[in-house]
């Protein structure tokens, strides 16, 4: 079968190596300069990224000459051009977000390195491969989710024409797997949560798309009713899978992060959400430049309080 190549035209900034390694995806790497794809991540001195995007293979580069451009080859079933600018949300310019962020966007923008950010995309993901990426991230990392996710796919996923790499198998295979076969690729606690909820959604189907448009903790009701699955992962899916843009998941770094920026020294979830609030509809991808920002920096200067200041007795 032969590749096919599209150029997809890029609304505002654009960073494709922040958005394929800010922690939201785990099936892009970096391509060696060979052009052959290895998964030792390495340095990607050519610039191209390998990545699965249903049944295609996705290999995207940048050109770095205005205007600003996605170059694709895709190998396999090709999902379409339409398909693949919805992907990475190319229609959308992610200085939006600041615009409709209330009061605080102003003073979120001024924080060091925060608008050379603003090139990270986020994707719109598959929400099965979503979920089960994020069950296998309780208490790991990056690479050991990467590792896990992709021997499930070379171990289960159908194979994708022209192409070494495998497509991400669906609940009712994985549903078939053993549990041993699932530690065995380095998932550990996480596998029998995720054969749980594979079974549980091979058995009883599942209608992603009413995720959409549920109240937010019905959605998040819904998804931790499965295995494995607690408010943060919750809210990960809702986030990365089903496009809620106003979710604000709350691990360790946001949970730093959003303490350093509000002053406080603790501060339960719901109060971490309810300030979330003020970040306005674009929240989610706001939190993602805040988590990448405390996550591989120092901690974040307080924002000013949205208290009027007390008036001093004449």
């Amino acid at each position: 079968m032969r590749s096919k190549r599209h150029t997809l035209e890029v609304l505002g900034p654009l960073d494709l190596p922040l958005t394929f390694s800010c922690g939201q995806a785990f099936r892009w790497r970096p391509v060696a300069g060979d052009g052959a794809a290895g998964r030792d991540g390495g340095t990607g001195a050519s610039g191209l990224w390998s990545g699965v995007v249903g049944g295609a293979e996705i290999l995207a580069s940048a050109s770095g000459l205005p205007p600003v451009a996605i170059q694709v080859e895709i190998r396999g079933e090709s999902p379409g051009a339409a398909a693949l600018r919805r992907y990475f949300r190319l229609d959308e310019n992610p200085r939006e977000y600041l615009s409709g962020a209330g009061t605080p966007a102003a003073e979120l923008a001024a924080l060091p390195g925060f608008r050379d950010l603003l090139g990270m995309r986020l994707l719109r993901q598959e929400p099965w491969e979503t979920l089960v990426s994020f069950i296998c991230s309780a208490a790991s990392n990056v690479r050991k989710i990467a590792g896990g996710v992709e021997g499930m796919a070379e171990r289960w996923g159908e194979p994708i024409a022209g192409s070494a790499r495998r497509s991400f198998p669906a609940p009712e295979r994985l549903a078939r797997a053993r549990e041993q076969d699932l530690r065995a690729l380095g998932i550990g606690f996480r596998a029998p949560y995720v054969l749980g909820a594979a079974r549980r959604i091979a058995r009883d189907g599942w209608d992603w798309d009413s995720l959409r448009v549920a109240p937010i903790e019905e959605a998040r009701a819904r998804l931790q009713d499965l295995p494995g699955v607690g408010p943060k992962i919750a809210d990960c899916v809702l986030l990365f899978g089903v496009d809620r843009l106003d979710t604000y998941p709350v691990d360790r770094w946001i949970r730093r992060a959003t303490l350093e920026l509000t002053g406080r020294r603790r501060a339960r979830d719901e109060e971490l959400e309810a300030w979330s609030r003020r970040l306005g509809p674009g929240r989610g991808y706001l939190q993602q430049i805040i988590f990448h920002l405390r996550r591989t920096g120092g901690p974040l200067p307080p924002l000013p309080s949205e208290r009027p200041a007390r008036r001093k007795a004449s």
